[in-house]
């Protein structure tokens, strides 16, 4: 199947936003399940398993961009800062839930990402 690239910012961060709502969805769905089965407390699940449909989205962008220059460089700078500014802001809240600070943490990883990625194959374009 051919992934069409986002080439619109507010296109990419609106997509990429989709696929973190599916993600985190699907982790309450499963922390609640395994609170109600009694394997754990409800919000004791990692919330930076939100990141799971993200990367999968980024992924497709990924190869969407085939022949781009610089495509390897921006996505390898996008992960280390998405990742970076995500992990710091998760631990701003250390007495929130471990799946509410790791949401929190998914949720700017993947905004930070996907600007950094727009923006990166723009100027790599000049």
């Amino acid at each position: 199947m051919e992934v069409k690239r986002a080439s619109r910012l507010a296109d990419l961060l609106a997509q990429s936003f989709a696929a973190f709502l599916i993600s985190i969805a699907g982790v309450l769905i499963i922390d609640g399940l395994f609170a109600l089965l009694g394997l754990g407390k409800f919000g004791d699940m990692n919330g930076f398993l939100a990141l799971v449909f993200p990367i999968i989205f980024f992924a497709g962008q990924y190869s969407a961009a085939k022949g781009e220059r610089g495509r390897p460089l921006v996505a390898a700078i996008g992960a280390f800062f998405g990742l970076g500014v995500g992990s710091i802001s998760a631990g701003m809240f250390p007495d929130m839930s471990p799946i509410g600070t790791g949401a929190l943490g998914a949720f700017v990883a993947t905004i930070i990402y996907a600007t950094i990625w727009h923006v990166g194959l723009a100027i790599a374009k000049k």
